[in-house]
């Protein structure tokens, strides 16, 4: 059975589906506007590697996208996330469902399924890649690492999907090497063929916070990975839907170009948690090089969709936002989103000849490309350089209400409400955020970076850069967005003399949306910051030879409430939005579609029970541990958001499912944890986007 992939109308790749493997056919395919390429597959045999895990087998499979020329070629590492790894063909919906994870463990899945090819979901990116230059290798983790046991300290498995990207690395080393033959059935010749001082990763889901756990196990201290495979230089990370924090790990992408895309009808990650990152490396700003860090939110993208693979959507509904998904097997133009952003930012990033003009499309002060807005809407978060020097931090709101990360007093006038704090559940802990309130259009908040009569030279800074994001209930945020943006104020420059430049309002540098999600109707959206940059040059009037701080004021609407983030004088030069940027989208958006009613289920606590040895899932085995089995008529299915269990305040990450039942999930607590557990205390079980479930009150046996 052949399957033909189509991108854009220039390019095409078929696909063989072997009787038992996935195989991709060694074929030429021919670009009209860029180089042939040929693809092939490596699958060697499964083993217990303890470069990887020793706990169970693992393999080293993974489709190669690369030019039909011989040349040495900047290499891309591409890894999905986490989903069954057996799938049966569904004849009446037309598409494979993925409803079984017997390969994870044994190799093979029962008769009539066949193993779930999750590596070849990404292949329109990675032909396209490989047409302009790239050599692209997408991972196969179904083998002892997708929907496998977590076990302490890696909740996720991520480290243990970084380690299986390294473990690829040292493969492919060898090869390029020569000092290992190529396999014969791959098709081609490794040797030689890639460039390990341009590498960039692109991970999916659990697979992005995976490729940050492979730049990290490179770095640590006494690693054994630059021996295995030879010095690399690793260029960038994008990120599609990741999770984050589900190891004992704080991962980040530091000495790297970084971008994160966030669907923002994500019914799995749906706490579009890949935001975090760029949190915590904008908060510390001390990297060596100038390198990009950025976000971009797709409105009306799914999770699953980035995937041709998974074919089933994740989220069952899109309020307030364009939806770009059907139920059912995929989305063009979802996709297209992708391949907006992906492809132009390995190209920007990677390579001895890459072209930096295509990382303009990340610039929130730059404009959207046409054919971007032509999709549906984005919001864009970046910074520039966090390079030492490269910005002038005028208030993080890292000090008490009122007093700015420099120790001046912030003036506020006809402000309801104000305080300095966390910036949310979307956000990590260490972005720091003001929460302002008003209901006067003569409001205003003034951050300062001095205190009266107090001035500072500031000449050669080019820009002002802050984050804001609107804050709104869930009933505001459920409205269809508005193509002008949500909010709109005016922004000063204060000289020392306390004289203000001229105002800039935000509508003409940005356009800034209410905060949405795939589940606003069970009380919560995904509030997330969005950055504004505006030229220096543009306040009339400014001194920056006494320079003091910046004034919002509130007059755009009469009653609102914003977070203000990171307002900094930065040294990157700031672009103009053009009209392209402001203009509302070519497609109206279609209104927001239930696709289906989540089902309620009945929930059950089957057992708790003392286990005197540990299960295979905790590393010690000679530790005395609680378990506490649930099990549900509304199947808990395999995500990427990982299941976390809530007993009264605490939470507990550590779960399994049981023989291959994604109905019955067994959580492993430590004793000492468990005695601390009021008797009576709510159990809830909370994945992803999807409605919780309760199981009622603890009672303890």
């Amino acid at each position: 059975m052949k399957l033909a992939f189509r991108f854009r109308t220039t390019l095409i790749i078929c696909i063989t589906i072997m009787a038992s493997v996935p195989a991709l056919a060694r074929e030429q395919v021919t670009a009209t506007t860029s180089q042939p390429i040929v693809v092939g597959e490596y699958k060697l045999p499964a083993s217990v590697d303890p470069a990887v895990t020793s706990d169970v087998e693992t393999e080293l499979w993974a489709a190669v996208y690369r030019p039909s020329r011989d040349g040495r070629y900047p290499l891309l590492m591409f890894l999905h996330g986490n989903h069954n790894t057996c799938g049966r063909n569904d004849p009446e919906l037309g598409i494979r469902i993925d409803d079984l994870f017997d390969y994870t463990y044994t190799g093979t899945c029962p008769e009539g399924w066949l193993p779930t090819p999750n590596h070849l979901g990404y292949g329109y990116l990675a032909t396209e890649l490989a047409a302009n230059g790239y050599v692209v290798v997408s991972i196969n983790a179904n083998r002892g690492v997708n929907v496998a046991d977590g076990v302490d300290g890696d909740f996720g498995l991520n480290l243990r999907r970084g380690r299986l990207v390294l473990r690829h690395m040292q493969q492919l080393a060898a090869w390029n090497s020569g000092r290992v033959a190529t396999p014969a059935n791959l098709g081609f010749s490794m040797r030689g063929l890639m460039n390990f001082d341009q590498v960039g990763l692109m991970g999916h889901s659990r697979g992005g916070e995976g490729m940050r756990a492979v730049l990290a196990q490179y770095r640590d201290k006494g690693s054994p990975w630059p021996r295995r495979i030879g010095k690399t230089n690793f260029r960038a990370i994008f990120e599609i839907g990741p999770v984050d924090g589900q190891t004992a790990r704080t991962l980040d992408a530091d000495g790297v170009a970084w971008n994160v895309l966030l669907p923002a009808c994500d019914g799995d990650v749906a706490t579009l948690d890949g935001i975090q990152p760029l949190d915590r490396m904008i908060m510390r700003s001390a990297e060596r090089l100038a390198l990009p860090k950025s976000s971009i939110e797709v409105f009306g993208a799914n999770h699953n969709f980035y995937n041709t693979e998974w074919q089933t959507s994740d989220s069952t509904e899109c309020p307030g936002q364009p939806m770009l998904f059907p139920a059912y097997g995929g989305s063009e133009q979802q996709r297209q989103t992708a391949m907006e952003t992906v492809i132009p930012f390995f190209r920007a990033h990677v390579g001895g000849a890459a072209l930096s003009s295509l990382a303009d499309r990340f610039d929130p002060s730059r404009p959207l490309p046409l054919s971007m807005q032509s999709i549906t809407y984005f919001a864009r978060g970046h910074a520039t350089s966090l390079q030492k020097g490269s910005s002038f931090i005028i208030d993080d709101f890292t000090r008490d209400t009122g007093k700015s990360s420099r120790g001046a007093t912030n003036i506020f006038h006809l402000i309801d409400e104000y305080h300095h704090g966390d910036a949310g559940f979307t956000h990590d802990p260490a972005q720091r955020a003001a929460k302002i309130g008003w209901s006067s259009r003569n409001a205003y908040l003034q951050v300062n970076a001095s205190n009266t009569s107090v001035s500072l030279r500031r000449n050669g800074y080019k820009s002002l850069e802050f984050r804001v994001k609107l804050e709104c209930d869930a009933t505001l945020c459920s409205r269809d967005i508005n193509p002008g943006g949500d909010v709109d104020f005016s922004i000063r420059l204060v000289n020392g003399n306390g004289s203000l430049s001229s105002p800039v309002k935000l509508s003409s540098a940005a356009r800034v949306y209410r905060p949405v999600s795939a589940y606003s109707r069970y009380g919560w959206t995904n509030s997330v910051f969005q950055t504004v940059r505006i030229p220096i040059s543009s306040f009339a009037g400014a001194d920056m030879s006494r320079f003091r701080g910046v004034r919002f004021s509130f007059d755009g609407s009469e009653r609102n409430k914003i977070s203000l983030g990171n307002v900094r004088l930065v040294k990157a030069a700031a672009g103009t939005p053009g009209p392209a940027a402001m203009a509302a989208a070519a497609t109206s958006p279609r209104q927001a579609q239930r696709l289906e009613e989540p089902a309620t289920g009945k929930n059950e606590v089957v057992a708790i029970r003392r286990s005197a040895t540990a299960s295979r899932a905790v590393p010690d085995a000679a530790r005395v541990e609680m378990e506490i089995e649930l099990t549900s008529t509304r199947d808990f299915g395999v995500t990427d958001a990982l299941p976390t269990l809530y007993i009264g305040d605490q939470r507990f990450r550590l779960s399994r499912f049981v023989d291959g039942r994604t109905d019955r999930m067994i959580f492993s607590i430590s004793d000492d944890a468990y005695r601390s557990l009021p008797n009576g205390a709510a159990i809830r079980l909370v994945i992803g986007g999807a409605p919780v479930w309760n199981f009622g009150k603890l009672s303890k046996p």
